[in-house]
Formats: C-alpha cells, structure tokens, sequence
C-alpha cells in the first residue's frame, strides 16, 4: 500500500515538471498571443503592479523633497558660517588698517613740533571719555609708568588736541583746547607778528581775541601755537571763521574752527619734554 502511494506520488511530480518545462518553453518563444491561463493571471497581478507601483513613487516624491531641504538648510547653515568668519576677518582687518593710519598720520603730526626742541612722544590710545558727544575731556592709556606728567601736549594729525591735567600709573586724563577751562596763545600763521589768545566754551566752540585791534586778520586764516604759552611753538589750532571787535573796540575779536574733529577721535600722540 504504501508502495503505490510512493509510485503515485513520484508520478505526480514527474508529470507536474513535464508541464512545467513545457510551459515555460512555450511562454519563452515570442507569441503574438498569449494563453488563457496567461491572460487571467496578468489581469489579476497589473492592477496589483500598478498599486505597488504608485506606491512606491508616491513615497519617493515625498522623500525627495525632504532629503533636498535637508540638504539645503545644510548647505545654508556652512554658508553662513562662511560669511560669519569673512565678516569677522573684515572687521579685523579694517580695524588693523585704521589704526595702521592713524599711526602714520600721527607721523606726520611730529611736524608740529620743533626739530631744535628736545621732546619725546608716545602714541596712545583714547579708553574713555564725558558723556557727552564731545571729546573736551577724555582719558587716555598711559600714565606715570610710560613717563607722561601733567601738562604734557597732546596732538593728533590734525593739529592741537590739549593738555594733560591728571595722571595715574597707567592712564592720564586730558582737557582738550574746546573745554571752558582752556587758554591757549595763538600766532597768525601767515603773519607771526599778529598774536592772541584762544579759549573753548561750555558749548565747545573755539574763541579768542588779538592783543592788537589794528591786526590784520581775515577769514580763513590758519592759527598756530605761539611761543608764549607752554605749548611748542608751531602746531596748528584751527582756522578763522569770523571776524569782529569787542564794544569798545579795544580788542579784534574771532570765530575759530579748530583743526580737529572733537567728535571723533581714537589715538592720539603726548609730546614729553626730554627734562
């Protein structure tokens, strides 16, 4: 019994290959038709493509959006990384290029003062000042320690800044020529034998008179520090603005804009007598 199980068994598949080989060897070669067996199972198993199908590119049109975004915010965030350092190495090099000027503007302020005079100078840095938008006292970053006293002249490439009042070890606090408590003699500088004196104001203007009423001064002319104060002789204040006399006319008065712009100013040169 168990015998003949085996043989029908064994026929079964032998017969079930024989179908199998014949089919596919059928199915291989090109066909303008196609079997009724073929036809049921593509009918059933399209539709069931076409639904994988779609599936798989709906899921692929919604991935790709998100990959791209993902990559755009990364290549966002490198760039304004990029342009952060860039801004960073800017402002560093313009801050290096502007004091690098005003270095070699302050060279040139070294005109200012006699050759024949004995002076050393230092060039410092401006670390604070009065509240107000005016530079008519301010503090600089050297003091004591860097050999300044009080009364050494302070100038800028422009011409005269003012005078130190106050000194610590490693700072010294500076009045400049458009404070009220300012007094500096003053020379014509197209005709030296013309001489007064200048003062500043507690609105930061710049005023002065000449010792002679009869001078010849007119607008325009250039003022420079004359050898009767404590300044060196020399160094420019400002120009003429106007021109006018006191009321009883004992005294030719002027306007005067000083060299200096006292609203902006960051390093500034301390002549120091050798003595």
């Amino acid at each position: 019994m168990k015998k003949n199980t085996k043989n029908r068994s064994l026929i079964t598949v032998v017969i079930v290959a024989i179908i199998l080989i014949g089919t596919i060897g059928y199915t291989a070669e090109q066909r303008e038709e196609i079997t009724m067996l073929e036809n049921w199972v593509g009918g059933i198993l399209t539709p069931i493509q076409s639904v994988i199908s779609s599936g798989t590119s709906f899921v692929g049109n919604l991935a790709n959006p998100i990959v791209n975004y993902s990559k755009v915010v990364r290549e966002s965030e490198r760039l304004n990384e990029e342009v952060s350092d860039l801004r960073d190495q800017l402002i560093k090099a313009r801050l290096t290029r502007d004091e690098l000027e005003e270095l070699r503007s302050l060279k040139y302020a070294l005109n200012y003062v006699e050759e024949e005079a004995k002076y050393n100078t230092k060039a410092v840095k401006i670390v604070g000042k009065s509240p107000s938008n005016w530079f008519d006292t301010f503090t600089i970053d050297a003091g004591k320690n860097h050999g300044l006293s009080v009364d050494n002249i302070v100038i800028s490439s422009n011409g005269l800044v003012g005078t130190i009042y106050e000194v610590g070890d490693t700072w010294a606090k500076v009045v400049s020529i458009i404070d009220s408590s300012s007094a500096i003699s003053f020379q014509i500088l197209r005709n030296n034998d013309f001489k007064g004196v200048v003062s500043g104001s507690i609105d930061h203007e710049l005023s002065g008179y000449l010792f002679d009423p009869s001078a010849e001064v007119i607008v325009g002319d250039k003022l420079i520090t004359s050898e009767l104060g404590k300044h060196p002789k020399g160094i420019l204040i400002g120009e003429v603005t106007e021109v006018g006399y006191t009321a009883d006319r004992l005294l030719r008065t002027i306007e005067v804009e000083p060299s200096v712009n006292f609203r902006r100013l960051n390093t500034v040169l301390v002549i120091i007598p050798n003595n």
